[in-house]
């Protein structure tokens, strides 16, 4: 349905942009510019289609930064009940991924979540278990969202982990 709505809002905006079929489109004179008169442009900085992430309800955010020249860290922490932590980690497009959880909790597991998502998980550890292993697809702030099944959170049960992030 959204995708519908912005279609439509799009085929609007191109429809008024352009004119009608029926009416011709008005020509645009482009300024020609000479060599000396521009000045080079600047490079595309690595960061340019980097997308941060953003506060998602009352889910703390845990940002997670490699030590210089490495590129594994480990997060040792623990929840309880309804509590999720997001530990977000800064990535390049197209880098390898490999997160892993260890937990003697049967009913604690992460997600990952692609930058700009707030809750659509591509990786569910419910169903895949506590262990990916692949390639980023955008770059930006990927969220690995620590949780606890709502079995044993309405319990008040406690879950130690070790979370394990790899990249590159």
């Amino acid at each position: 349905m959204r995708y519908l709505a912005l279609f439509t809002a799009c085929s609007a905006f191109a429809l008024s942009a352009c004119g009608s079929a029926e009416e011709p489109a008005a020509e645009v004179e482009t300024p020609v510019e000479t060599a000396e008169a521009s000045e080079p442009e600047p490079a595309e900085t690595v960061d340019a289609d980097y997308v941060p992430a953003k506060q998602v309800a009352d889910i703390p955010i845990e940002r997670v930064e490699f030590a210089a020249g490495e590129n594994a860290i480990t997060v040792e922490d623990s929840i309880t009940g309804y509590e999720s932590v997001d530990y977000v980690v800064k990535l390049a497009a197209g880098q390898p991924l490999n997160v892993s959880m260890a937990t003697q909790h049967t009913a604690t597991y992460f997600n990952l979540i692609a930058p700009g998502e707030e809750d659509v998980a591509f990786f569910i550890g419910s169903t895949e278990g506590n262990q990916y292993e692949g390639m980023t697809e955008l770059a930006g702030d990927y969220r690995i969202r620590v949780y606890m099944m709502r079995s044993a959170a309405r319990r008040e049960e406690t879950a130690d982990y070790r979370l394990e992030i790899i990249a590159g």
